[in-house]
Parts: C-alpha cells; structure tokens; sequence
C-alpha cells in the first residue's frame, strides 16, 4: 500500500514575494505565465529561470512530521522534462508553503507545464500531481532597425 502522501493545492510562478510577519500572509509579485528569451542567445546548459516557484501542500493527520521530497518539471509538448533539484520538507502544520527559486531554462520555445512531483525519502519513484501551472516560453524577434 502506498503511504498517503501531501496534497498541492496551489502552484504559481512569480517575480518575488514577500511574508508579512504579522499576519504570516504571502503576497506574490509579478504572476508569469510567459517568459521571453533574448534573441539568438540559447540559455547555457543548467541555466535556471530567475522565478519564484511557490507550492502550497494539505496534510492529512499521518502526514504531519513525516519527511516529503518535492522536486519541479518543466514538461515540453514532446514529453521533454528539465528538473529541479529533489528538496526534503517537513511540516506540522496540515498546510504548508513552500518557495523555491529558479526553474530549468528551457532552449526550445513553446507551451509548458511546470509540475510538482512528491515521494518519500528513499523512494525510487516520484508521483505527480495533477495540478500544473502553463508557462509560455517565447523568443523575442530583434526589432527590425528603423532608419529616418
């Protein structure tokens, strides 16, 4: 039987962030749904994308304490994947927030979705969760040169 694992509830891209200390509430700047890349410049193997990566888990009651891993796929329309880094997490609250920074720079423009998988320390496998946030990565053309 597989061990129940946390929940996302909620998956966003952004620009930054901020937590305020007192209410302990996030606010997001700069939602992306579309990055440009430069011209005839391909990212370098392993750049990452300057964004915040937020996801937000549920717990149930066997879950609380018990150590998770997450990790981002960048997935392309061909199947393609770039991954992120696995990152352990723990929590004891029945909802958690995490933020990550940077996602893998894709070299190819197109529609993506950026996905959460979740396991166990010391699981071989990742189970991916439904919820998926759409990115357009586009390349911007150079401005023809106006002469007057």
């Amino acid at each position: 039987k597989t061990p129940a694992m946390p929940k996302c509830y909620f998956l966003t891209l952004c620009g930054g962030s901020t937590l305020d200390q007192h209410s302990n509430n996030v606010t997001l700047f700069n939602i992306v749904e579309q990055v440009n890349l430069q011209p005839n410049v391909e990212p370098p193997p392993g750049a990452y994308l300057p964004l915040e990566v937020h996801a937000y888990f549920l717990l149930g009651p066997g879950e609380l304490s018990q150590p998770f891993e997450v990790r981002f796929a960048l997935v392309a329309p061909s199947g393609l994947e770039l991954l992120t880094d696995a990152t352990p997490h723990k929590s004891t609250t029945p909802r958690y927030r995490t933020r990550s920074l940077g996602l893998p720079a894709p070299a190819v423009p197109g529609n993506y979705q950026v996905c959460v998988d979740i396991r166990q320390p010391g699981m071989d496998g990742f189970t991916r969760e439904t919820l998926h946030w759409p990115l357009v990565v586009a390349r911007i053309e150079p401005k023809p040169t106006t002469v007057h």
